[in-house]
């Protein structure tokens, strides 16, 4: 039954996706591909925070949040 079930998800990967698609799942190094995804969100994450806490628009929006209660004021003191 096994090979069965193989042999069909086989056939339905053949016929529904593209070559070139599947020789690149084939023969991407998986390590390396998720270590690439991880640096690109924590560069996202980076770039959000600057955002955030360097621009005028951030400090802005900050503001508006601590006045509107959405977030606490950070106070850098008391660390």
């Amino acid at each position: 039954m096994k090979q069965e079930v193989k042999d069909i998800v086989f056939e339905l990967a053949t016929k529904t996706t593209p070559a070139s698609f599947l020789a690149w799942v084939a023969s991407v190094n998986w390590t390396t591909f998720l270590a690439g995804v991880l640096v690109l969100l924590q560069i996202a994450y980076l770039l959000r925070k600057w955002w955030r806490e360097e621009t005028e628009w951030g400090i802005r929006l900050k503001r508006w949040a601590v006045r509107h209660g959405i977030t606490k004021p950070a106070d850098l003191d008391e660390a």
